[in-house]
C-alpha cells in the first residue's frame, strides 16, 4: 500500500491524551493492493443481496444507515480479505499495534450503501476501536464523498448535538473515499458522520477490527449491539467475548 494521508488522533481532537485509544493513529489513508477482481466480486453480490435480500440482511434502525451487517457471511470474498494475514499486518504497523478481526459476527463487517440527497448516517462514534474503509464502487460529482470528522473530542461533539446545536462544515475534516484507496480509522474515538451526496452514489465495504492486546477498549456494549440485531445473534458470542476480555485483562501485567 501507498500512504497518501495520516494524522495522529490527538491531532484531530485536540488532546494531550486519550487513555481510552488503542493507538496514537486518528486515520490513515492510502492506496491498497486488494485484487480488483475480489473487490468486483464483492460489489456484485452487495448489489444482488441489496435489491433482493434487504429486508432479511439489513439493519438500519440505529443510525439512519443503510447497510449489510455481517457482510463476511454472504459473502466469501468478504471473509477471505477479512482474515487475510497480509492486510492484518500491514494494518497493524500502520496502527502501530496488533489489530484483529472483530469476534462479535454481526458488527464484524459491513456493506454501506451512500445514496444521492439521502442523509446518510447520524454523528456517531463506532463501537469496535478500528474500521477499515474500502471503496468498493462511487460516483458522481463528488467522487464518493468524504467521511466527516468532528475536530474535537467526541464528548464534546456529543454534548453540543444533545444541547440542539448543530456541527457545521468548519467544525469537521473530511477524508475522501475513492475507489482504489482506503482509509483506516479509530472511529471509537472519533465523532463523525458521512458528507450528503448530491448525486452518484458510494457503495463501502467497512472491515471492523480491535487491538488483540487490549480487546476491553470497546464500545459495543450488548445494549448497543441490540440497537441493530436481535438477542439471539449476538448474545451467545458476546458473553463469549465478554469473558475472553475478562480473563486475558487479569493475566495482562500492569
Amino acid at each position: 500500500m501507498r500512504l497518501l494521508e495520516r494524522r495522529d488522533l490527538c491531532d484531530i481532537t485536540g488532546s494531550d491524551h486519550d487513555s481510552t485509544a488503542v493507538s496514537s493513529l486518528g486515520y490513515a489513508r492510502y492506496r491498497h493492493e486488494y485484487p480488483a477482481d475480489l473487490l468486483d466480486g464483492i460489489l456484485t453480490e452487495a448489489r444482488r443481496l441489496a435489491e433482493h435480500e434487504w429486508e432479511a440482511r439489513s439493519a438500519d434502525r440505529y443510525l439512519g444507515l443503510r447497510h449489510l451487517r455481517a457482510a463476511h457471511q454472504a459473502i466469501p470474498a468478504v471473509k477471505s480479505l477479512m482474515h487475510d494475514a497480509a492486510r492484518l499486518r500491514r494494518l497493524s504497523e500502520l496502527a502501530g499495534v496488533e489489530l484483529e478481526p472483530y469476534p462479535i459476527t454481526r458488527a464484524a463487517s459491513h456493506i454501506n450503501f451512500y445514496r444521492p440527497g439521502e442523509v446518510p448516517i447520524q454523528h456517531h462514534t463506532d463501537g469496535a476501536a478500528m474500521v477499515e474503509l474500502i471503496p468498493l464502487y462511487t460516483s458522481g460529482r463528488a467522487q464518493g464523498g468524504a467521511t466527516l470528522v468532528y475536530q474535537a473530542p467526541p464528548e464534546q461533539g456529543r454534548h453540543f448535538l444533545d444541547q440542539g446545536r448543530r456541527l457545521g462544515p468548519a467544525d469537521h475534516l473530511a477524508i475522501p473515499q475513492r475507489t482504489g484507496h482506503a482509509v483506516l480509522m479509530q472511529g471509537r474515538r472519533l465523532l463523525h458522520t458521512a458528507q450528503t451526496l448530491q448525486d452518484g452514489e458510494r457503495i463501502t465495504l467497512v472491515l471492523v477490527m480491535r487491538s488483540a492486546a487490549e480487546p476491553w477498549k470497546d464500545g459495543n456494549s450488548l445494549a448497543r449491539l441490540l440497537l441493530d440485531d436481535p438477542l439471539e445473534a449476538v448474545h451467545d458470542e458476546w458473553l463469549r467475548d465478554q469473558q475472553y476480555q475478562a480473563d486475558l485483562f487479569r493475566s495482562t501485567p500492569r
